[in-house]
C-alpha cells in the first residue's frame, strides 16, 4: 500500500510561512523545522535530520536536527566513512535500514543512534537543479518504517530541496 502524500491546510500555511522567512545562522531552518513537524505527524520519528552533500570535499553537512544536543546542525560527516551515504550516492534512491543489525552495517555512529533508542533509519534523497543535493533522515524503533513511509517522505524531500539550495 502506498501512502498518499497529502498536507492539511494548516501544514500548507506553515510551509508558506517558512518559505517566506529568511533563516539566520542562529536558528534552525524554518522550512526544515516545518517538515520535521509534518514528518512527525505523518510517519513518526525519534530523530529527523537533513544533510547537504559537498561532493568536492567528500562530506555531508548537517543542515538541521530535531535533536541538536546530540546531533548539532553544524555537524559534518565524511561520506567515505558512511556506507549508507555511499549507497545513497551510488543509487540515488531511498534507503530503508529496518533494524539494529542493518544499522550497525550502514552507520559508523550506530552506538549514538542506539542511544536515542532508535534501531531503524529511513534515508530519502533530496534533488534539485538536476542533481542530488543531500538527504533527509528519519530514525525510529526497529521495523517502524515501511515502503509506504518511503513514498510519503519522498514528497517531503521535494519540498526540502529549497532549503538545500
Amino acid at each position: 500500500m502506498t501512502a498518499t502524500f497529502s498536507l492539511s491546510l494548516s501544514e500548507i500555511d506553515i510551509l508558506r510561512a517558512a518559505l517566506c522567512h529568511t533563516p539566520s545562522a542562529q536558528e534552525p531552518d524554518p522550512l526544515l523545522g516545518a517538515l520535521d513537524r509534518i514528518a512527525q505527524r505523518a510517519v513518526g520519528h525519534r530523530l529527523f535530520t537533513a544533510l547537504r552533500y559537498d561532493l568536492t570535499a567528500g562530506t555531508a553537512h548537517r543542515l538541521y536536527s530535531s535533536a541538536p544536543d546530540r546531533y548539532p546542525a553544524s555537524g559534518t560527516k565524511l561520506i567515505s566513512a558512511a556506507p549508507a551515504m555511499q549507497k545513497m550516492l551510488a543509487t540515488g534512491k531511498p534507503l530503508l535500514t529496518p533494524d539494529a543489525d542493518a544499522v550497525r552495517i550502514n552507520f559508523p555512529d550506530a552506538d549514538a543512534i542506539f542511544a536515542l533508542n532508535c534501531q531503524s533509519v529511513l534515508n530519502i534523497p533530496v534533488y534539485g537543479r538536476g542533481r542530488l543535493l543531500g538527504q533527509i533522515n528519519l530514525l525510529h524503533a526497529a521495523n517502524h518504517y515501511t515502503p509506504a513511509h518511503t513514498d510519503f517522505c519522498a514528497g517531503l524531500a521535494v519540498i526540502a530541496a529549497t532549503a538545500f539550495l
